[in-house]
């Protein structure tokens, strides 16, 4: 196989003492609060537990991401532009919602003029920070055995957590970009620092192998009843099982999983996909769901059921550290409603009046089922207008009304009915910016509630964020529909406790839904109903995104491309005494146009990447 060349030298061999050693203060919790060494030589890293610790603290900074919107590194509190710099969510570049400010990077896709000569930020703003935690993760498995003063038991555990680390990482860069250059041990200055682009098949297997070489020396979890809670945020066998989960459901996937590209690279064909499609790939996805979900129970980590239908699902964003969470990101501190992540969220409060917001569009609100589990009849064309619009909001499952701000819903102690019907702008005191913009940016009719805590108010304003990266329902959903391409909706030939159909109905009653015994419920057949279980389930949670392009139906009409609708709500009958007695109707409005075409199933490389190392470019850019 020819294999074509990227110069990574000016990424791999960064500063170390300028760029690796930095503050751990709030890193990861109140793990490993300490004082970075300073004048420190990679000898002296080496030369003590603490030193080396530190170092392994460096990996987690650069190495960890953060799906939730921090503000680029210059800018952000602490490490967390190092977390997520982009400054917004990828939720506004596929059908879940609209970014409401035009300056954010989700626009580039929106309007279709991604391409590789943008900044970072619009394209990937963790790119080269990946590449440093890497090339830290080679010097740590180069050097630990020196290290004097620590048990050989604990430099494996070292060893292990980094290396799940760079296995996230790899995953971070497979489903932006395919193949990638695979650093498996430490580059010296006199190597050959040319490096081969690698396959899809070849960083795949690196990512598997990372967390299977990993998996015997990590802990089993980190909780408060064993005592160890303030260290949640630091790698563990769930973080590692999560993740060998995640990698193989996207290899099994048509992005991957096929016989032809979504478009021909020539000979490096095999830098975008398998080159063959094996339906035992679904059937490895399967296998590696259920490792994780046999590893939750005696970890303690499980679904939250006991809050009540309409509570369960919301608890996981709510309460922090809860125990359905499996990793989460420890880069920020108790943070001000005025800056990110919180304003990216809604324009309610706080004002937020140059961050925008998120607002769902209608063509994903579409996707939620009544409580009874039929489908909810909305209005299908531009200027249509529904005259029973707060009633059908008001009937959706409960994850909606958790997910998403309606119209008059309870937004929180200060908001308990927060309109976003036209009309009260007039009732909006002067200069009250924040309830102006809730109405008026509000361009699908929605705002985005999952992720932000219900309990932010003007007495709770810096609340530290929940920064989720995996989760156990979403594990529950990678078994489903593995689970279901590999052997169908009802069929567990391995014996492994649960078929597809079981695993989906666990998660539906949770949240009161009523569990689908026999068929496809409302939806034309089984696939369907996974992939809207899916995006129900996994809402906002940086997943749709990446989801429709492994599915390869971004270029489906009201997906990425074609019309994104919203609503207009209006008041109807303002002398009625109580606010849900009013009446409104619901007016359809096209927020905007998309464009997609094919090339945009992967990220471009930066242009100055591609002529620095001679790197083959994905293509159409």
């Amino acid at each position: 196989m020819k294999k074509t060349i990227i110069l990574i030298s000016a990424i791999l061999f960064c500063a170390i003492t300028s760029a690796l050693f930095t503050s751990c203060e709030d890193l990861m919790g109140d793990y490993l609060n300490k004082a970075p060494g300073v004048d420190v030589t990679e000898d002296t890293i080496f030369s003590s537990r603490s030193q080396v610790e530190t170092f392994l603290m460096g990996i987690y900074e650069y190495g960890i991401h953060s799906n939730l919107s921090y503000a680029g590194s210059w800018e952000a509190r602490d490490r967390a532009g190092y977390a997520n710099p982009e400054g917004t969510m990828f939720t506004g570049a596929s059908d879940e919602s609209e970014c409401t400010t035009d300056w954010y990077f989700v626009q580039n896709w929106n309007n279709g003029s991604i391409n590789p000569n943008l900044r970072n930020e619009d394209i990937d703003g963790r790119f080269n920070y990946r590449w440093k935690a890497i090339r830290m993760v080679t010097v740590l498995d180069d050097r630990i055995n020196d290290v004097p003063d620590m048990a050989d038991a604990e430099k494996e555990q070292f060893r292990a957590e980094a290396k799940v680390i760079r296995a996230m990482n790899y995953f971070e860069m497979l489903k932006r970009y395919g193949g990638v250059p695979v650093i498996d041990h430490r580059l010296n200055v006199d190597d050959d620092l040319k490096i081969p682009r690698n396959s899809v098949a070849e960083v795949i297997d690196f990512i598997v192998k990372d967390c299977d070489e990993a998996l015997p020396y990590l802990a089993e979890n980190y909780m408060e009843s064993k005592g160890n809670a303030n260290l949640k945020g630091r790698i563990h066998k769930g973080v590692a099982l999560a993740i060998k989960s995640k990698t193989l459901l996207f290899a099994a996937s048509p992005l991957f999983n096929t016989t032809t590209p979504y478009l021909d690279l020539g000979e490096h064909n095999d830098f975008l996909c398998y080159g063959d499609f094996k339906q035992e790939r679904w059937e490895v996805a399967a296998a590696a769901a259920d490792a994780c979900l046999k590893w939750a129970p005696g970890a303690g980590c499980h679904l939250i059921t006991d809050q009540g239908a309409d509570k369960n699902y919301e608890y996981s964003w709510n309460i922090y550290d809860n125990d359905e969470i499996i990793l989460a990101e420890k880069s920020q501190v108790n943070t001000g409603v005025w800056i990110w992540p919180w304003g990216e969220f809604t324009r309610y409060c706080p004002p937020n009046k140059g961050y925008g917001g998120t607002s769902p569009t209608l063509n994903f609100v579409k996707k939620y089922e009544k409580h009874d589990g039929t489908r909810q009849n909305w209005p299908v064309n531009i200027d249509d207008v529904d005259y029973q619009i707060q009633e059908k909001m008001m009937e959706l499952d409960y994850r909606f009304k958790q997910t998403i701000h309606y119209n008059m819903a309870y937004y929180n102690d200060d908001y308990k009915e927060a309109p976003l019907y036209q009309e009260a702008i007039e009732f909006i005191e002067s200069g009250d910016g924040a309830r102006e913009g809730a109405i008026s940016k509000c361009k699908g009719g929605f705002w985005l509630r999952k992720g932000r805590p219900t309990s932010i108010n003007v007495n709770n304003y810096a609340p530290r964020p929940n920064s989720t990266i995996y989760q156990l329902n979403e594990v529950y959903m990678n078994y489903a529909e593995a689970m279901f391409e590999a052997y169908g909706p009802d069929s567990d030939p391995k014996g492994y406790g649960m078929t597809a159909r079981q695993a989906m109905n666990i998660l539906r009653d949770r949240s009161g839904q009523p569990k689908i015994l026999t068929g496809s419920g409302i939806y034309p057949n089984f696939r369907e109903w996974v992939h809207n279980e899916r995006a129900i389930e996994l809402a906002f949670d940086n997943h749709r995104f990446w989801d429709i392009r492994r599915w390869m139906i971004a270029e489906e009409e009201g997906v990425m491309k074609g019309d994104m609708l919203g609503l207009m709500i209006n008041l109807t009958d303002p002398t009625a005494p109580a606010l849900l007695d009013r009446g409104y109707t619901g007016t359809v409005v096209k927020i905007e146009t998309r464009k997609f075409t094919r090339k945009m199933y992967m990220h471009p490389f930066l242009t100055d990447e591609v002529n620095i190392g001679y790197l083959v470019q994905n293509p159409g850019y």
